[in-house]
């Protein structure tokens, strides 16, 4: 372990005894550690050794950078560290890549050993920071990859796929490169090139889910969702957010949603509206809600027509400049919504807070409805806390009957889901307006005459006595 990193290149490269650099590494300014210079070239002395090298980058850390400033930041990257240092073995090499990235290369270490390293460095970790005054956790996504699997010159690379795949799974966890990592990063680099070319060439489509009235099963809505033939969209949404691309990819959405709504509208088939999401990025231009209302005037729509929806965590996490364009598109009479409700961290007083008039109901709650009483009480839950608030609901994942009457008993009329049909073209859109739904559930037995907050009651066990 090195004691003093501010001490002769020989003393840092010490317990790699087999390691000798030809040339003094460099330190990292702020922590002291060997920098990536030094690393690099000590890895490169390595060639013909068993090592492993770990990448470690702190997730969300940027949120430190941006909420306490960074010199706070400065300061907590210091702590880790040093953390770091005293977690390694005396013949282990921690070094500062730059920015929240560090790497320890561990001599004569198989992919078992370098499985404990991370471990360490996870425990070492796992204890709280002093930030700013106030204790903070941080948490870190580790990439691993051994000699024995890649030639050295790629470990470190291979090790930062790794980092990636672990963040891809929901960080804070450790990964090992694999031929399956190597793969997906193929892929993703291949994703990324392409996506970037179709949105130029216009090769993306926006396909629209219908939104159903469940009384009178007639089509009130729809949602507009990004299709592309080269991949699903669970694959290049998120490519598109990490490269910036979200933005372009959101604006051409934005107007092709709105461009066709108008031309519904103009067929004769309203009242019809439209949910289209948008991302932060978008949210970040001083000028969106001037390009919505030029959207909505080209294609001759009232702005309560459409509704902006965000995810959940996405809202929460919105910074100051993404809340004043919400407040502006409000203003606008545009609707503002929240998808994926329930699985973030709202609190009561934020929500009251945010400039929003519709939840949609995530569909992980759904899919219980009638079967857990679990998803019924918090399904339940949200629709009174929306009601007592003012705000419209839809409901999201709809596959089956007993979901759809379950909604229905519990005061949630407009739903989507494949139980009415999935995401089609647009030229399927007036189709099924005129043709009208062919589903249409309805409550059985007693249930819908419950009043919500019977219900809700029900759910939870302390509901009045009903004779069924």
């Amino acid at each position: 372990m090195i004691k003093d990193p501010g001490r002769a290149a020989d003393a840092l490269v010490r317990p790699l005894s087999a390691l000798v650099f030809h040339a003094a590494p460099g330190f990292d300014a702020l922590t002291g550690l060997p920098d990536r210079a030094a690393f690099a070239a000590a890895l490169r002395a390595a060639r013909g050794d068993r090592v492993a090298v770990l990448f470690l980058d702190l997730d969300d850390f940027k949120l430190v950078n941006d909420g306490f400033g960074h010199e706070v930041g400065d300061r907590l990257l210091i702590q880790v560290a040093q953390r770091l240092r005293g977690a390694v073995r005396e013949d282990d090499l921690v070094a500062r890549l730059g920015g929240d990235e560090f790497t320890v290369l561990c001599a004569g270490a198989d992919q078992a050993a370098a499985t404990l390293a991370a471990g360490r460095l996870r425990a070492a970790l796992g204890h709280p920071f002093d930030v700013a005054g106030q204790r903070r956790h941080v948490r870190v996504s580790i990439g691993i990859a051994v000699s024995g699997d890649a030639p050295v010159e790629t470990l470190l690379r291979d090790a930062d796929s790794a980092m990636y795949q672990a963040k891809q799974a929901g960080k804070d966890r450790v990964e090992v490169f694999s031929d399956a990592t190597r793969a997906r990063v193929l892929r993703r680099i291949e994703l990324e090139q392409k996506l970037g070319e179709a949105l130029e060439a216009g090769e993306l489509e926006v396909h629209y889910q219908p939104q159903v009235d469940l009384v009178s099963g007639r089509l009130v809505g729809v949602e507009a969702l990004s299709r592309w033939s080269e991949a699903t969209p669970d694959e290049f949404i998120p490519v598109a957010e990490e490269t910036g691309l979200i933005g372009p990819l959101g604006a051409a959405v934005l107007r092709t949603a709105i461009a066709d709504l108008g031309r519904w509208h103009a067929q004769g088939i309203k009242p019809l509206t439209a949910t289209i999401n948008v991302s932060t990025r978008q949210l970040e231009d001083p000028d969106f809600a001037d390009v919505v209302s030029e959207a909505l005037e080209n294609a001759g729509l009232e702005p309560p027509m459409i509704c902006l929806e965000l995810t959940e965590s996405a809202l929460m996490g919105a910074g100051a400049a993404s809340l004043r364009c919400l407040h502006k598109i409000k203003e606008l009479g545009v609707y503002v919504g929240i998808d994926d409700f329930g699985t973030g961290h709202s609190s009561l007083a934020r929500l009251r807070a945010l400039p929003v008039e519709v939840l949609k109901v995530d569909r992980s709650f759904i899919d219980g409805l009638g079967t857990e009483h679990e998803d019924s009480a918090i399904v339940a839950a949200v629709l009174s806390l929306a009601h007592a608030l003012g705000l419209h609901v839809i409901a999201e994942g709809v596959e089956t009957a007993l979901q759809a009457n379950q909604l229905i008993a519990l005061g949630c009329h407009v739903a989507q889901g494949y139980l009415f049909s999935p995401a089609v073209p647009a030229a399927q859109i007036a189709r099924t307006a005129s043709q009208g739904t062919t589903v249409h559930p309805r409550p059985t037995g007693h249930r819908g005459e419950r009043s919500l907050i019977d219900e809700l009651m029900h759910q939870v066990g302390i509901a009045k006595e009903t004779q069924l």
